[in-house]
């Protein structure tokens, strides 16, 4: 069993930068054996997973995020959906890669990062969402994420990510680092982190067998920073027999008429592949229309699910 998964919150001595450093194997792992990706697939959509999570927890920690990553590789669309705590989940549009491209290109440029925020319920009612959109430059989602809070947040920041795929199905370790200017920050400060950074290559020092977090102190030690809270890093599917009722519900009355008969839709959550069977006794009375039709069974398979719950 791997270490638990968290991500520890670091300030530099003079409280002008902050830094947030993630592991997150465990929960890379398990959205790896939800989407059942490829060892070539894995390396992106794991940087994209600890990434949306670091984002999150960096410009937004009660807000709902969710990274889209557009691109020519054979992989296509990949999609990080983040929630406070935070919590995780993703999917992948061709989890072993396309036909029509290498399977050990699966991500390649052109490239964009999209990236939807908005606030959660729990904490703010009828908050707006916000989008924008960043290029990725250098094949790497680390700079795209650099870059659209850059250009969107006008924040300097520095992220390193790194994903290691083990065998089939497994990832070795997941990890990441961002830093952020505070406002208040001097050129003296910068060059402090930014010579911090340039001496020890955070990536590498996690590909070469060092624990995400113990990397990120050795990486930031000499800019005396200092560990001021650690909190969990989850993913967890947020599908439900409810929520599936709900995505049938917005059907047409005609196509939901077989169900008086004893027939039944199959919604089918595209982030973790768990299937509901969704009969009339599970919708609202208001839904059915009980007119003659044919039985049968249609399966119904759920863009974003979670995104109706």
């Amino acid at each position: 069993m791997n270490a638990p998964d968290q991500i520890h919150r670091y300030m530099n001595a003079e409280g002008t930068f902050r830094m947030l450093a993630a592991r997150g194997t465990n929960a890379v792992s398990k959205g790896v054996s939800f989407c059942h990706t490829s060892p070539a697939v894995t390396a992106t959509f794991g940087e994209l997973l600890i990434g949306a999570a670091l984002l999150q927890y960096a410009q937004g920690p009660g807000e709902r995020f969710q990274l889209q990553l557009e691109h020519s590789g054979s992989a296509g669309v990949m999609v990080a959906e983040v929630r406070p705590g935070p919590v995780i989940r993703g999917r992948v549009q061709f989890p072993r890669g396309g036909a029509l491209l290498p399977t050990d290109v699966p991500f390649k440029e052109p490239a964009t990062v999209h990236v939807t925020r908005q606030p959660d319920p729990a904490f703010v009612r009828n908050g707006q969402r916000y989008q924008s959109s960043a290029p990725v430059q250098g094949g790497r989602v680390d700079t795209a994420l650099q870059q659209f809070v850059l250009e969107s947040e006008q924040v300097l920041s520095v992220f390193s990510l790194v994903c290691v795929p083990g065998g089939e199905g497994e990832v070795k370790v997941a990890g990441g680092l961002v830093v952020q200017a505070l406002p208040g920050w001097e050129r003296e400060h910068l060059v402090a982190v930014t010579s911090a950074l340039e001496a020890i290559d955070y990536a590498e020092l996690v590909r070469s067998g060092v624990d995400p977090l113990d990397a990120a102190d050795r990486v930031l030690a000499p800019i005396g920073s200092k560990l001021i809270g650690t909190d969990s890093l989850e993913y967890r599917c947020r599908c439900s027999k409810e929520t599936a009722a709900r995505v049938v519900g917005m059907l047409e009355k005609d196509e939901l008429r077989h169900l008086a008969q004893g027939g039944m839709e199959v919604v089918v959550c595209e982030f973790c592949g768990t299937s509901y069977e969704v009969r009339q006794a599970d919708l609202p009375a208001a839904s059915i229309d009980t007119a003659e039709g044919t039985a049968e069974d249609t399966t119904v398979v759920a863009e974003t699910p979670i995104s109706k719950g």
